[in-house]
């Protein structure tokens, strides 16, 4: 595990953002917040950093990560969207909805990161400071909750702080969160599915689909 590191905070702002994606860019680890909660972010496509991202956080790697894009456009790029992931795309995102879809062909996000799965969890998140890191760094970013597993997840760059220090490279305080749950997933692979509650509630996305969400057979994990 990564461990003994000097763990850098800096404020949001221009100047952190372009920290964050050189950091990112370099293979390290980065906190920053989103509307949800701290995410933990690497490189989507480098498989060390991810490795490093798990063992941080004490996560197993059979647990698939969440992408996390700026807009639509890089969505498309690593995940395919039927007619009706499209439509809860472009109702919700960006905000506190993860969809997950199949990998579009040579999808660059890393195996380790999707668990070796032939889909991928997507988000689009609204925080003007993960907007900002997201365009800077130009790729996707997995990033779970900025926490060890099993604790708390953080709304404060303090909460990543106390848990995280000397296991991550770098922390952007962009102040309270402002959701304070981590983001609900759907699946969209065949009849839409909840798959884990979240800031975006179930009547939401149903008054959309017109439909009702099928439920999964089992819980999913809750560490965004």
């Amino acid at each position: 595990m990564k461990t003994g590191l000097e763990t850098l905070i800096l404020p949001a702002g221009a100047a952190g953002a372009e920290a964050a994606a050189r950091t990112l860019a370099a293979g390290g680890l980065v906190a920053f917040p989103t509307e949800t909660v701290y995410g933990l972010g690497a490189d989507a496509a480098n498989a060390t950093a991810i490795a490093h991202l798990y063992a941080a956080k004490g996560r197993p790697a059979f647990n698939p990560l969440i992408a996390h894009v700026p807009d639509i456009s890089a969505a498309r790029r690593i995940g395919r969207f039927d007619a009706r992931a499209l439509q809860l795309a472009e109702a919700f995102w960006p905000g506190p909805l993860t969809l997950v879809v199949p990998k579009i062909e040579g999808c660059p996000v890393a195996d380790l990161a999707t668990a070796g799965l032939d889909t991928v969890a997507i988000r689009i998140p609204a925080h003007p400071v993960a907007q900002a890191i997201l365009r800077a760094f130009g790729g996707a970013v997995v990033a779970p909750s900025a926490n060890i597993s099993g604790h708390v997840s953080p709304t404060l760059a303090a909460h990543v702080e106390s848990d995280l220090s000397g296991r991550i490279d770098l922390i952007i305080d962009g102040g309270p969160v402002e959701v304070g749950v981590e983001s609900t997933i759907v699946g969209c692979l065949n009849a839409p599915m909840l798959l884990r509650p979240g800031g975006l509630s179930r009547e939401r996305i149903e008054a959309v689909l017109g439909a009702p969400l099928a439920r999964p057979p089992l819980d999913a994990d809750s560490d965004d």
